[in-house]
């Protein structure tokens, strides 16, 4: 569990880091750029300087895959809600965990409990209530006027992302996660450089220190959530993960940006604590 408690609270620093970075108007593809280049070098420097992941077709091929995913599940979150406003895209992020979770029982066979039944569907019927506001006919129009397509390749994105990490540790399992990383994120900071670049956006100190920051806490998120899978079974660790960050998030948001919470957030808080007891 410790694994999974770091995961966490690194998922959570970076959304942090991403919310002080958009309150301070820094530029968005600088940032992520540089979020990147830092995070390729850091997973470099976890390998040992080792290559051996260049000489493995199948490994290669599917860090580049992840990687491709990583950056473009960051470009469709921004057009989503763009498109769709802000409720609905999160509440499908957070939807997306019954993708891998599904995936974990019925691809490799595990088995959960009765009581992990009822916590992982207790937690997926409650997330509803996580959002700011609540999914009402008017905030749902722009999703059944136009919006579906946005909406679907968010959340299958977002879901298959995390699947893909299990389906490694499946079926193509490595010593070091770093090995893996380096070219995960490698793939996605030469996209998202080229995406800087061609939005010409400035440099400054401040954005290249968010972004050294965000880059060091993403590899961590990403290495830390590797190893949780290496402890625990998916249908565990995804709901789990899940509500992890959004319990987290909202103590997060409640002490740093003093944000409130409302009933309905209270009400879902209860039942995500609940959920981690009845899945762990």
């Amino acid at each position: 569990m410790l694994y999974l408690l770091l995961a966490v609270t690194c998922s959570v620093a970076v959304a942090v880091i991403i919310t002080y970075a958009h309150r301070k108007n820094l530029p968005t593809f600088s940032l992520f750029a540089t979020n990147y280049v830092i995070a390729t070098a850091a997973s470099a420097i976890g390998s040992g300087g080792s290559t051996r992941i260049f000489a493995e077709p199948a490994e290669l091929g599917l860090s580049m895959v992840l990687g491709v995913f990583f950056i473009g599940c960051f470009w469709l979150m921004m057009k989503t809600i763009e498109k769709l406003g802000m409720v609905i895209p999160v509440t499908l992020m957070r939807l997306s965990a019954v993708l891998p979770t599904a995936g974990s029982i019925l691809l490799y066979a595990e088995v959960p409990t009765a009581m992990q039944v009822a916590g992982i569907l207790l937690a997926f019927f409650a997330l509803p209530l996580a959002s700011p506001k609540p999914l009402t006919r008017a905030s749902l129009r722009p999703l059944l006027e136009g919006g579906f397509g946005w909406g679907l390749l968010l959340f299958v994105s977002f879901g298959l992302t995390e699947f893909l990490f299990k389906f490694q540790k499946e079926v193509l399992p490595m010593d070091n996660p770093s090995d893996m990383l380096q070219v995960v994120f490698g793939t996605a900071m030469i996209i998202g450089v080229a995406a800087a670049l061609r939005k010409r956006e400035r440099l400054s100190l401040h954005l290249l220190a968010a972004g050294t920051v965000l880059g060091v806490v993403n590899m961590y998120s990403a290495r830390f959530f590797i190893l949780a899978l290496r402890e625990l079974p998916g249908m565990v660790l995804f709901p789990a993960n899940g509500i992890g960050v959004i319990m987290l998030s909202a103590v997060a948001a409640t002490v740093i940006w003093k944000e409130r919470l409302n009933t309905r957030n209270y009400i879902y808080l209860a039942c995500a604590a609940l959920a981690l007891i009845l899945i762990a």
